[in-house]
């Protein structure tokens, strides 16, 4: 009798131990998960105040613009768009639309180029066009998801 009691009391504690062990792997997933979490929302906050200061730069950089030119200008510096527009010549309409063709044949200018060379925004961009999702851009660009995410959002 006693002999069982023995094994039955062993084997319990093998099993409390098993349960242990399971419980501190379980415990070290979640860890290693809030850990992640955390990485990612301090990359998400990094890539938004970054955006938020290069937004501020623009903003004074465009407000010492503002304050650089005079609003108030004479009658003589002001003319009407239908004086203007009879002041063009025939040349005029041509480096106008020439102007117009290289704006559409840019797109033409980057295929040119190896995709490795293009600036980052035109490559995510030639991603998405192409269909891949946000997690295949960042894993091809060795790029944070969220960060594709975001210059995809800002784009649109």
């Amino acid at each position: 009798m006693l002999i069982i009691f023995t094994i039955v009391n062993f084997a319990l504690i093998l099993l409390a131990i098993f349960f242990i062990i399971l419980l501190y792997i379980k415990f070290s997933n979640v860890q290693q998960l809030e850990q992640e979490y955390r990485r990612l929302l301090q990359e998400a906050e990094d890539t938004i105040s970054s955006y938020v200061l290069e937004m501020k730069e623009e903003n004074t950089i465009f407000l010492n613009r503002l304050n650089e030119n005079p609003t108030e200008k004479t009658d003589n510096t002001m003319e009407r768009f239908d004086e203007k527009e009879d002041n063009l010549s025939p040349t005029d309409v041509k480096d106008l639309l020439a102007q117009e063709s290289l704006e559409i044949n840019k797109e033409p200018q980057l295929k040119q180029k190896a995709f490795e060379d293009w600036d980052i925004k035109d490559q995510v961009l030639y991603l998405h066009k192409e269909g891949k999702t946000s997690e295949e851009i960042a894993r091809k660009l060795n790029k944070g998801k969220t960060e594709i995410e975001l210059l995809l959002k800002f784009r649109q």
